[in-house]
């Protein structure tokens, strides 16, 4: 029961001692400089209706796409598991430039339809 407890109670002081250690290193006063800011791509919406959505998804990504979403054609149902599902709309045009933080929305329609009431 004592090594328990001691054991324990090292393991506390290495935790304390741990994330007391990681504060700031600069003193205090010292003005911190914001992070640099990156300027974004601008890139070229590729056509993705009828392509898998996983596909797509993984397509848009590849091209640099940061924020894309799945949604329902008929608003019922969730997105979950992206394979099951087709793309029957898309937000942005083929052809359309666009930012690489620009949202996208995949309206989808489950493949093989809809199997529950």
């Amino acid at each position: 029961m004592v090594r328990v407890a001691r054991t324990f109670t090292v393991l506390l002081l290495l935790l304390v001692m741990t994330t007391t250690s990681c504060g700031r290193t600069d003193r205090p006063g010292t003005p911190i400089s914001p992070a640099p800011t990156t300027s974004s791509a601008i890139l070229t919406m590729p056509d993705v209706v009828g392509e898998n959505a996983a596909v797509a998804v993984d397509e848009l990504q590849t091209l640099g796409f940061k924020s894309i979403d799945l949604g329902t054609v008929d608003g019922r149902w969730m997105v979950i598991l992206p394979q099951n599902w087709r793309v029957q709309t898309q937000s942005a045009k083929a052809g359309t430039r666009l930012a690489s933080e620009s949202k996208i929305v995949l309206g989808c329609a489950r493949i093989g339809g809809t199997h529950w009431p």
